[in-house]
């Protein structure tokens, strides 16, 4: 157990997607229910573990002892096709929505152990509840103790975590984002087209750009004292762009913008013919 507890000084990302699986299911749970469960899904790395995935897992709860059991076939049913989809995840741990660990933790703590193989299981809480307008979430791992030769039991210590977003991700939150502060009145809008979100990136990187170029200037004319923090994001960020001249860049963009179009041509050209397949397959029907 103790080569278990060691491995969990790696860093773990969480994905938004997660988030918004538990949340969904929560919202869909069964009429008498009070939580929704299931298995984490991800890649276990050298440096750090990626909770990617999830899926919900039927149980049964039952109030006069305060024991839950879970369907393990189904569970079993589900990974096994997960698997022919994603063959490069993995089972991490258990989720779970609420506002404390429960009393029947241990005991599914005991299966995600045979899961897991030779890492400790994870437990991810949720609680779904919004309190505050906050989406509370902790990461968990169970830690054994007792006297040694005596009785032994588990403590749910907390882990660190991170939400770890990329570029599609941010997208999706962006948008949800904007829909969130407009009027419940008015009609949700659609995701544009690539060529429109590529421009509001493009305004959005101008905007930081601006108020960058702006900071400096201040600090170079002393209206500002300098930040050695900002200073040091800031030579990151420059060291971490390619040292490209203006005719290499431009023909490296508009190569992308050409491929991009044309892949947004073709997929038009695609979505028009399978509506007129299936328009003229309905006047035959008739």
């Amino acid at each position: 157990m103790m080569s278990r507890n060691l491995s969990m000084r790696a860093k773990v990302f969480l994905k938004p997607l997660v988030l918004f699986q538990i949340i969904d299911a929560y919202d869909r749970r069964p009429k008498g229910d009070n939580q929704v469960m299931g298995t984490l899904l991800g890649r276990n790395k050298e440096d750090h573990i990626e909770i990617t995935n999830c899926f919900t897992v039927p149980h049964k709860e039952h109030s006069e002892n305060k024991r839950i059991d879970l369907d393990m076939a189904y569970a079993s049913e589900v990974l096994e096709l997960n698997m022919f989809a994603y063959p490069n995840e993995r089972v991490l741990g258990w989720f779970c929505t609420g506002k404390s660990v429960s009393r029947s933790a241990s005991l599914i703590h005991d299966y995600y152990v045979r899961e897991c193989g030779v890492r400790q299981p994870l437990h991810l809480l949720v609680d779904a509840s919004l309190k505050n307008q906050r989406l509370s979430t902790r990461l968990y791992c169970a830690v054994e103790m007792g006297v040694p030769g005596g009785t032994k039991g588990l403590m749910f210590s907390l882990v660190p975590m991170e939400i770890s977003s990329e570029n599609s991700d941010l997208v999706a939150m962006r948008c949800i984002e904007k829909q969130s502060q407009q009027q419940a009145s008015k009609q949700m809008e659609r995701f544009g087209p690539e060529l429109v979100q590529v421009m509001d990136a493009t305004r959005d990187i101008q905007q930081r750009l601006d108020l960058v170029r702006r900071y400096i200037n201040d600090v170079l004319a002393r209206k500002k004292k300098p930040d050695n923090e900002v200073g040091r994001s800031l030579q990151a960020a420059l060291t971490a762009v390619p040292l490209l001249d203006s005719e290499k860049f431009r023909l490296m963009f508009n190569t992308n913008l050409r491929d991009m179009l044309m892949a947004i041509t073709l997929s038009t050209m695609i979505k028009t013919q399978l509506e007129i397949s299936e328009k003229l397959s309905c006047m035959q029907n008739q």
